[in-house]
């Protein structure tokens, strides 16, 4: 069985929630392009190899010990913000919601997919709660103060 994980960044900006496995796929940065294109390149070796494949789209995943780079999610930049009592950054109005998921979800989710016999399959991987960054900016200085 070959897995083929990355983030969700290929659906085209829209509003509706919770994005479905069949919503359409409009990637904007070249780099979700280069995705989209593995996740069909998976798809294309099931049907015409029968290799077994199962893609899995991970929702702003976050956790323990994750570094607060510029790659790293908002959660581990803002907590590495507050723990250097620096102020928390929102870029636009803040009313742009993101569905976090925790590590461990991901986890148990990937040894889900591996136990079932869905070759073929695609999965978004998500907590399914969406947050504005407003509220959630809100959230994490009140955890932390």
């Amino acid at each position: 069985m070959a897995y083929h994980a990355r983030n969700y960044r290929h659906f085209k900006d829209t509003p509706t929630l919770p994005k479905r496995e069949d919503m359409h796929r409009l990637p904007i940065p070249p780099y979700g392009v280069a995705k989209l294109a593995c996740e069909a390149y998976m798809q294309v070796y099931h049907q015409v190899y029968g290799l077994k494949t199962t893609s899995l789209r991970y929702f702003n995943v976050f956790g323990p010990r994750q570094k607060d780079s510029t790659y790293s999610g908002v959660i581990a930049i803002w907590l590495g913000n507050i723990i250097r009592d620096e102020d928390l950054t929102i870029f636009g109005d803040g009313e742009n919601s993101r569905d976090f998921t925790y590590i461990k979800d991901v986890i148990q989710a990937n040894l889900l997919v591996a136990e079932q016999d869905v070759a073929g399959e695609i999965f978004n991987i998500g907590a399914g709660s969406p947050i504005t960054l407003t509220n959630l900016a809100k959230l994490i200085l009140k955890l932390s103060h």
